[in-house]
């Protein structure tokens, strides 16, 4: 395995194995390469510090998909949710 990390370029390479010149993926910053078997070869990230942010910004946060895609839900209704759900277990229990 090796990793590499071009400042230049603010682009961050993992490679598992050897990988082919062109990405079998490209989804916006994120290059994926992989073999034939559908085992990771290479990983590029790119702009790296960037998505790094991103990351450790949303660290605590899930992204909803589908018809759900952008709710958010704020960690006080997490918590009132927590506790109807509590009252109504006790209620049956």
């Amino acid at each position: 395995m090796a990793i590499s990390y071009n400042p230049a370029r603010d682009e961050l390479v993992i490679k598992f194995r050897p990988a082919r010149r062109k990405p079998s993926k490209v989804i916006d910053g994120f290059k994926l390469w992989w073999d034939e078997e559908g085992n990771i070869c290479a990983v590029d990230i790119a702009p790296y510090t960037k998505a790094l942010e991103e990351f450790k910004k949303n660290l605590h946060a899930v992204r909803l998909g589908g018809l759900w895609k952008g709710i958010e839900i704020t960690e006080d209704e997490i918590t009132q949710a927590r506790e109807e759900l509590s009252g109504k277990l006790e209620e049956k229990w």
